[in-house]
C-alpha cells in the first residue's frame, strides 16, 4: 500500500531536510548539565558589568570563568550537576567574596546573586567573605515541572535498586517501571541516558537498564517541556557518573533471604474450580533476592582521560502458589539480571570534551507463565537483553557559542519460548480439565497465536546541537535524526496444537481417538508450515528553535517551535504513511516578589507522536492458523491448510492477512498542554508549589471495523458491507479517539537541616474514549458511545512522599509512602460470534447482579465500579559503620523494609461477568507482602 504526502507536508519535509545540514543553534536532545546564573550588584543595588567570576567544584575538571554583562547578569552553562560548587569574585575596590556550598541540578538553573561590599582602608588585609548557601528548588529560567533526584537522595530512599523506579517519586507520575503521566499512556514515556534517546522503539520502556549506582542524577520532567523535547509522556533523563582524577570505588551487596520476606498466602492466576490456599497445609511460597553491585572509576591519563565502570548481577527467586489437579505446589520463578557499563571521558583541550559509553544487560526468567492451567513441562521462559552505545562531543567556540553532538545506537532482543527448548514439542490443552496444558505452552498471550517469539529492535540516533547567547537572549535549536526498526518472528513448537477432551489425543493411536477434538496447524505468510516473520521501521526527523529571553531580573519569556516528521514502513520495507506534526511552545516565569523566592509560571505546548515500530507493524500479516475438527468416522483429522476449502465447520482459518490497512492520510497523535504554577521558597533550600494542568490527547490510533453490519442491540452481525463475511479494519486516527486530563499537584521539595523532603498530593481526572492503542474502540459502531468515560488509569487521589532524615553521627532514616485511590472497572461479557467484549453501560460502570442474571435492561441498576485503594509504606535505616572505627571511607549498612504494614489487600478484581462459573467481583490481584533487604555498601 502506498500513500502520497500532501504538498504542504512535502514542503515541510524539505524544510526539515534543509535544517539537517545547516549549522543551527541547538541544545542536546536530553541535557547532561545544569546552569548557574545571577546578577552582580554594588552596595546600592546598581548592576555591575565586566565583573570576573570563577566557578569551581569537585565535579569540574577545571574552573570556569565568566564576566557579568551590561545588566550585571552572568551565567555558567554546561555545569555538571553536583554539590559543593564555589563562586569566587575578586574586584579591586571591593571586598573579595566566596559563595560556597552551591548545588547545581540537572537541566535546571540555580539562581545565585552576588552583592559586593566596598573595601575600606581600615581593613588590614582584603580577606574573603565566605557565605554558605544551600540552593532553593526554584528555577527562574524555565516553566518545566518535575524534580531532580540525586544519587544520594535515591540511595537514602527505600526503593529497589532499579533506575526505572525513581520517576514514581514525582508528582503526576503513575505507578510502575514504565509509568504513565497525567492521563497519558505508559508507552509515551521517554528515557534519555547521558542525553541520548534510549527509549524502546515499540513500547516506551528503556532499551537496556543499568547499574543503579552508576547514575549521578535522575531528572524527571513532567510538563512544560522546552522545544528540544518531543514527548507525550514523562521524560526521564539519566546522567551517569564520570571518572575524574580521583580514584573512586563503590561496592554493594544486597541480601534478601527467604526468612526476611512474608510468605505468599494466596493462589495466583487460577480459576475457582482449582481450589485455593486459604487453608493450605503445604509450605508457603517464598521469595529470595541477592545481588552484588560494583562500580569504580579514575584517571587513565591525568587531566585528560578518565573512565567509570560498573556491574551488577541480580539473583531473584519468587515462588508462585498453585493448585494443580487438587495438589498444591509452589512453582519457582527464577530471574537473573546481568548489567555492565563502561564510560570513557576525554578532554583534549579546555574547550573540547568527548565521552563514549557502552551499556549491556541480560535478563532471563523461568516458569514465566506460572498458571494452574499449565504443567511444568509446558512452562515458558524469557530471555531478553540489549545494549546501547553513546558518543558525546562538546565544543565551546567561545563563552557564548557552545556545540554538542550526541549520537549512538541501541539494540534489544526479546525471546519467549519453551522452557525445555524443545522446538518439536506439541501443545495439548484438555477442554474437559479447564484447558490444562501439557507438552508445550499453548500461546504467549491472547494477542499472539504462537507459543514462541523472537523480537529484535534497533535505534540509530544522530543529534548535533549548538547554543548561542546574545545579550539577554539564549537561542537554541537543532535537529534530531533517528531510525527505528524491528523484526518479529512468531511460531508454534511442532507447528501443531491440539485441543483434547479428557486425555491426550494421538492421531496415530486409535486408543486415543476418543480424546481427539481439534488440531491447529500454523503457517507463515508464505503459506509454508512454520513460523511467521514480519518487520517494521520508522525514519524520524525533528527540528526545533527556541529563544529564552531574560527580559529583566523578574521576567523570563521562552518561545519555541519544533517540527517532526515520521515515515513508516511495514513488512519488507513497504511504505505505510507519513506523519507530520508542528509543536509550538510558549512559557513565562515571573518573580512576583523580586527576590527569586516566589515564581509564577505559565506554559502552553504541543508534542506530536510521529510513529514507532509497534504502529508500523500493525497491518503486517499474522501467523496463519488452520483448525481441523476430528472426524471420528474416518478416525483422522481432515487435511486443513492453505488452499483447503473452508466449509461445514470442518476447517476454519484465522490469521494471515488480518484485514487491516492504513488510511491514506493521518493526523499524528498529539497532546496539547496548558499549565499554571506558583512556586515559593519557604526557607533556604525548601520550596512549595502548586501546579494546575490541563492536557488533551488527540487523534489516537484506532482499528475501525468497516465491514460488519450490526443489529440495533449491538450483539449480532446481520450483514456485511462487501458481501463477504469477516472483519475489515481501517487503521487511522479519528478526532473521536481522545483522552484528557484535568489536575492539580501540591508538592514540597528540598532540604532543611537533616531533613530531605520530596512529597506531593495530586487530584486528577482522566477521561476519554480510548484506553490504549487499538483497544477495541471502533470494533462495534453500536457501542462506541459507551467507551467515553473515566479511563482505566483514572486515579483520582494520589498521595506520595519520600522523606529522609540524616543525623550528625552517621545514622539516617528514610520513609516512602503511597496512597492511590482505585482505578475504574468496566463490567462486560464475552461474545463468541464474533469474538468480542460486550459492554452495556458507559466505561467505568457496571450492573448489579441479581439471581445469576445481569440486569442489562434496567438503567437504574448501573453503578460506578472501581478497584480497591492502595496504601503502602516502605522504610529503611542506614548507618555508616566506618565512623566507629575511624575509617575514612564509608562502610554503610542499610536495612530496608518494603510494605512495612504487610498489606496484602486486593488491588484488582474481576469485571468479566458470566451467568455461570463467574469470577465477577472476586479478587484478581493482591499487593505483594512485606519484604526486607540488607544492603552492605563500601565506598569512598
Amino acid at each position: 500500500m502506498t500513500t502520497s504526502l500532501p504538498l504542504r507536508g512535502r514542503a515541510l519535509l524539505l524544510a526539515l531536510l534543509a535544517l539537517a545540514v545547516l549549522p543551527l543553534p541547538a541544545l542536546a536532545a536530553g541535557e547532561n548539565y545544569g546552569r548557574l546564573s545571577g546578577y552582580v550588584y554594588d552596595p546600592t543595588g546598581t548592576p555591575l558589568s565586566e565583573v570576573p567570576l570563577t566557578l569551581s567544584g569537585p565535579a569540574l575538571q577545571q574552573p570556569q570563568e565568566r564576566s557579568s554583562g551590561e545588566d550585571g547578569r552572568y551565567e555558567f552553562s554546561l555545569v555538571p550537576p553536583g554539590e559543593g560548587y564555589t563562586i569566587e569574585v575578586k574586584v579591586e575596590g571591593f571586598t573579595p567574596i566566596k559563595l560556597t556550598n552551591i548545588s547545581v541540578r540537572l537541566g535546571q538553573t540555580t539562581p545565585v546573586d552576588v552583592k559586593l561590599e566596598v573595601f575600606t582602608e581600615t581593613q588590614a588585609v582584603a580577606t574573603y567573605e565566605i557565605t554558605e548557601r544551600v540552593n532553593p528548588i526554584i528555577n527562574p529560567d524555565s516553566a518545566e515541572t518535575g524534580a531532580v533526584v540525586t544519587a544520594e537522595k535515591a540511595a537514602s530512599t527505600p526503593v529497589y535498586n532499579q533506575v526505572q523506579t525513581i520517576a514514581q517519586l514525582v508528582a503526576g507520575v503513575g505507578p510502575g517501571n514504565a509509568p504513565s503521566l497525567r492521563g497519558g499512556l505508559s508507552r509515551w514515556g521517554k528515557f534519555y541516558v547521558d542525553g541520548m534517546d534510549t527509549t524502546d522503539v515499540s513500547d516506551g520502556s528503556i532499551t537496556a537498564t543499568m547499574n543503579y549506582y552508576a547514575v549521578e542524577n535522575f531528572e524527571i520532567i513532567t510538563g512544560g517541556l522546552d522545544a528540544q523535547y518531543n514527548s507525550l509522556g514523562v521524560v526521564q533523563n539519566i546522567v551517569t557518573k564520570t571518572g575524574s582524577n580521583n580514584w573512586t570505588y563503590d561496592a554493594t551487596l544486597v541480601l534478601q533471604p527467604a526468612w526476611s520476606a512474608a510468605k505468599t498466602q494466596y493462589a495466583s492466576n487460577q480459576p475457582l474450580s482449582t481450589g485455593n490456599l486459604l487453608n493450605s497445609t503445604t509450605r508457603q511460597a517464598e521469595t529470595t533476592f541477592y545481588a552484588p553491585l560494583v562500580a569504580f572509576g579514575g584517571p587513565i591519563i591525568k587531566d585528560r582521560l578518565w573512565f567509570y565502570a560498573s556491574g551488577q548481577w541480580n539473583f531473584s527467586m519468587r515462588e508462585i502458589p498453585l493448585t494443580i489437579k487438587g495438589q498444591q505446589e509452589n512453582r519457582p520463578r527464577d530471574t537473573q539480571t546481568k548489567l555492565a557499563r563502561l564510560k570513557l571521558t576525554w578532554q583534549p583541550t579546555s574547550r573540547d570534551r568527548v565521552s563514549f559509553a557502552v551499556n549491556v544487560d541480560n535478563n532471563t526468567i523461568t516458569n514465566n507463565i506460572g498458571s494452574a492451567t499449565t504443567s511444568p513441562e509446558a512452562e515458558s521462559r524469557i530471555d531478553r537483553g540489549g545494549y546501547f552505545l553513546i558518543g558525546n562531543y562538546d565544543h565551546s567556540f567561545s563563552d557564548n557559542v557552545l556545540f554538542q553532538l550526541q549520537t549512538g545506537a541501541t539494540y534489544k532482543r526479546v525471546y519467549q519460548g519453551p522452557q525445555n527448548d524443545d522446538m518439536n514439542a506439541i501443545s495439548h490443552a484438555d477442554e474437559n480439565d479447564n484447558y490444562f496444558t501439557t507438552g508445550s505452552s499453548g500461546s504467549l498471550s491472547s494477542s499472539i497465536a504462537g507459543n514462541y517469539s523472537t523480537e529484535d529492535k534497533w535505534r540509530f540516533q544522530f543529534d548535533p546541537t549548538i547554543l548561542v547567547k546574545a545579550g539577554a537572549h539564549q537561542m537554541k535549536g537543532g535537529v534530531q535524526l533517528g531510525y527505528l526498526m524491528g523484526t518479529l518472528n512468531v511460531g508454534t513448537t511442532g507447528n501443531y496444537r491440539y485441543t483434547d477432551k479428557g486425555g491426550i489425543c494421538n492421531p496415530e493411536d486409535p486408543s486415543t481417538f476418543g480424546y481427539c477434538n481439534t488440531r491447529a496447524a500454523f503457517y507463515g505468510s508464505n503459506d509454508a508450515l512454520g513460523s511467521n516473520t514480519t518487520s517494521g521501521a520508522v525514519a524520524q526527523l525533528g527540528a526545533f528553535v527556541q529563544d529564552r529571553w531574560t527580559v529583566n531580573r523578574q521576567l523570563t519569556l521562552i518561545a519555541g517551535l519544533r517540527a517532526d516528521v515520521g515515515r513508516l514502513y511495514g513488512d519488507d520495507g513497504a511504505f505505510v504513511t507519513n506523519l507530520v506534526g508542528i509543536g509550538p511552545r510558549v512559557s513565562a516565569t515571573y518573580d512576583l516578589t523580586n527576590d527569586r523566592k516566589t515564581l509564577l509560571k505559565a506554559h502552553y505546548g504541543r508534542s506530536n507522536e510521529v510513529g514507532d515500530v509497534f504502529i508500523a507493524q500493525r497491518a503486517n500479516p499474522d501467523i496463519q492458523r488452520y483448525t481441523a475438527t476430528f472426524n471420528p468416522t474416518a478416525g483422522a483429522f481432515p487435511d486443513c491448510g492453505p488452499g483447503t476449502p473452508l466449509a461445514n465447520n470442518v476447517c476454519t482459518r484465522s490469521g494471515g492477512a488480518n484485514g487491516r490497512s492504513f488510511a491514506s492520510t493521518h493526523t499524528p497523535t498529539s497532546v496539547d498542554e496548558v499549565s499554571l504554577g506558583l512556586h515559593r521558597e519557604v526557607s533556604q533550600g525548601v520550596a512549595l508549589g502548586t501546579d494546575l494542568t490541563y492536557r488533551r490527547y488527540n487523534n489516537m490510533w484506532v482499528d475501525e471495523e468497516i465491514n460488519q453490519i450490526w443489529d440495533a442491540t449491538g450483539t449480532r452481525v446481520i450483514g456485511n458491507v462487501n458481501g463477504t463475511a469477516g472483519e475489515v479494519f481501517l487503521i487511522h486516527n479519528p478526532d473521536s479517539a481522545w483522552r484528557d486530563y484535568k489536575g492539580v499537584d501540591l508538592w514540597a521539595q528540598g532540604k532543611l537541616g537533616g531533613w530531605d523532603l520530596l512529597a506531593s498530593y495530586t487530584l486528577g481526572f482522566n477521561n476519554g474514549t480510548v484506553a490504549s492503542y487499538f483497544d477495541g474502540y471502533g470494533s462495534n459502531p453500536r457501542t462506541k458511545y459507551l467507551f467515553e468515560g473515566p479511563t482505566p488509569d483514572d486515579i483520582r487521589h494520589t498521595l506520595k512522599g519520600a522523606v529522609n532524615y540524616a543525623t550528625s553521627f552517621g545514622l539516617d532514616f528514610g520513609v516512602r509512602m503511597r496512597y492511590l485511590t482505585g482505578t475504574p472497572l468496566w463490567q462486560y461479557q464475552s461474545l463468541s460470534n464474533p469474538s468480542t467484549n460486550l459492554y452495556r453501560s458507559p466505561r467505568g460502570t457496571g450492573f448489579t447482579v441479581n439471581r445469576g442474571v445481569a440486569n442489562f435492561n434496567d438503567p437504574s441498576t448501573i453503578s460506578e465500579l472501581r478497584n480497591p485503594d492502595l496504601f503502602v509504606i516502605d522504610a529503611q535505616a542506614r548507618y555508616d559503620v566506618g565512623r566507629l572505627f575511624n575509617i575514612k571511607n564509608k562502610f554503610e549498612i542499610t536495612a530496608m523494609v518494603v510494605n512495612v504494614l504487610n498489606n496484602t489487600a486486593t488491588t484488582g478484581i474481576y469485571d468479566l461477568y458470566a451467568p455461570t462459573n463467574s469470577n465477577y467481583g472476586l479478587s484478581r490481584f493482591r499487593n505483594g507482602g512485606l519484604q526486607a533487604e540488607l544492603l552492605l555498601r563500601f565506598r569512598n
